[in-house]
């Protein structure tokens, strides 16, 4: 399997992100230190109760799972491992912090999306058209702050990073625990170890997702749909040019997607991922070294829909000798699907299969 090069490869812009969201919340932490604030945990405002995920106020979730429809008892508890850790849930969770907002279409394709109760990572891009207005923005920052996620006080945070979690001037695995919350990092993206190379990334997903709320049989129903929707694909792209390649300009440079989830999109659809030399999932490259690759194929991932075309000229114009751009096959793919993972994954192969397919330009 390819190591990880770095901690954060979802995208270059990611990184960014993460420093500056790091740097707000070490500065808050000092700041309340200073201050002398009491360390314990979170009280109703009104009432000076214990809120609802501290220790003392953590036990409401069955009531909330009855609430939200969820069997309360049917095949609890469970087990399920994220990135080396084991978690027990002794119902369906019922209050969620994304760790990414579109996330949510993972869980509403099993139907369980109502157990969402907000996000993180809010400021990365604009929400989606018709994302549910009662979703709470619980923190800006690719790491949230360890105030923001215990008021958040969840059952469950489903990050799409381990990173999210690392306790560098953030919230912490340690943290969450304390106020009884579990973590399921989505793509198997750890701290440590390998990274994905397949869409069996995705599966599992599902598969996990099922066990922690109870619901297998849905989930194995959500399986063999997305294999199946993978399996048309290829079929679609069958006998179509073969060398693809992934590229992102940010900050006046070019990154290569080399590794997942470019491997596994490719490797599903039968094609050469003209980067998958490269370590890691996105690494810088320079004119010089772009220029030596034949790719058939060009996708330039992008973020927001006024920019797809200026992504796509900008390639074209910074490697106008490149095979796919004197052929004109070059394409805009939205980075956000990437990002979220899950569901959306399977929606990006099926954009470059007919993007492919069609022939039609970026």
């Amino acid at each position: 399997m390819t190591p990880r090069a770095a901690p954060f490869p979802r995208s270059p812009r990611r990184t960014r992100h993460r420093i500056a969201g790091s740097l707000a919340a070490l500065l808050t932490l000092t700041v309340t230190a200073c201050s002398g604030a009491p360390a314990a945990g979170p009280t109703d405002s009104a009432s000076g109760a214990p809120a609802s995920g501290s220790a003392a106020g953590r036990e409401t979730g069955t009531a909330a799972s009855a609430a939200a429809g969820f069997p309360v008892t049917a095949g609890f508890p469970v087990t399920v491992d994220s990135c080396g850790r084991t978690y027990t849930y002794q119902r369906p969770p019922a209050r969620v912090v994304l760790g990414f907002p579109r996330t949510l279409e993972t869980l509403d394709a099993l139907g369980v999306g109502g157990s969402a109760y907000g996000y993180t990572l809010g400021d990365y891009d604009a929400l989606p058209a018709g994302y549910p207005a009662g979703l709470v923005e619980v923190s800006p920052d690719y790491a949230p702050a360890r105030e923001a996620m215990i008021a958040a006080a969840p059952d469950l945070y489903l990050a799409n990073d381990d990173g999210q979690v690392n306790g560098e001037g953030t919230v912490s695995h340690e943290d969450l625990a304390g106020i009884g919350t579990n973590v399921y990092v989505l793509g198997q993206y750890c701290s440590s170890g390998s990274a994905p190379t397949s869409l069996q990334a995705v599966y599992d997903d599902i598969g996990h997702l099922g066990q922690i709320y109870g619901i297998p049989d849905r989930a194995g129903a959500l399986q063999d749909d997305l294999q199946a929707r993978v399996a048309a694909a290829a079929e679609r792209v069958s006998g179509q040019p073969q060398r693809v390649g992934f590229l992102q300009a940010f900050d006046g440079r070019v990154y290569a997607n080399g590794g997942y989830p470019a491997s596994g999109i490719l490797d599903a659809l039968g094609m050469t991922n003209e980067f998958a030399d490269l370590a890691g999932s996105f690494t810088e490259i320079t004119p010089e070294q772009a220029l030596v690759r034949t790719p058939d194929v060009l996708f330039v991932l992008y973020v927001g829909a006024d920019q797809e075309q200026a992504a796509v000229d900008g390639v074209k114009a910074a490697l106008p000798n490149l095979p796919a751009v004197r052929a004109d096959r070059v394409y805009g793919l939205d980075e956000t699907d990437f990002e979220a993972g899950g569901v959306t994954i399977i929606s990006a192969l099926q954009t470059v299969a007919d993007r492919i397919a069609g022939g039609s330009t970026g």
